[in-house]
């Protein structure tokens, strides 16, 4: 299998497109900061769920608004990417186990029509033959 990009689906595909796009921008510090100290929070219990606690102490928290303005404009500013239409390879490579399969069926058909057909002159040599070995 290949690893082109035609092969991701068109979810994929703009996952990725959006994360290039955005890749330059980074959260402010005090909010990676804050989710930081969320998860090495000790007021709940060590069995708890640390993702349960880091939503829990994290919930207050908003992005700032150039922030998203920055993810909305890096967004709609990245090129959408068209898939790459299949090449001939492709279609080869695909159907080839059908085509394999047709070629050896009709392999096994020509030597059976062949066959049939040796038999038939054989069969008519033979009554030649006896019609002439009988006329002598």
């Amino acid at each position: 299998m290949s690893d082109r990009d035609d092969d991701r689906t068109g979810p994929d595909r703009d996952l990725a497109r959006l994360a290039a796009a955005t890749a330059r921008i980074d959260a402010d510090d005090r909010f990676t900061a804050a989710v930081l100290r969320a998860a090495t929070a000790s007021t709940a219990s060590a069995a708890s769920d640390p993702l349960a606690r880091i939503a829990a102490a994290t919930d207050g928290l908003e992005p700032d608004a150039g922030f998203t303005e920055a993810m909305v404009r890096a967004a709609t500013a990245a090129p959408r990417l068209l898939p790459a239409r299949p090449a001939i390879a492709d279609g080869i490579v695909r159907s080839g186990r059908p085509a394999l399969v047709v070629t050896a069926l009709a392999a096994a058909a020509s030597i059976l029509f062949f066959l049939q057909a040796q038999r038939d002159v054989d069969s008519a040599i033979m009554a030649s033959v006896e019609a002439l070995e009988a006329s002598e």
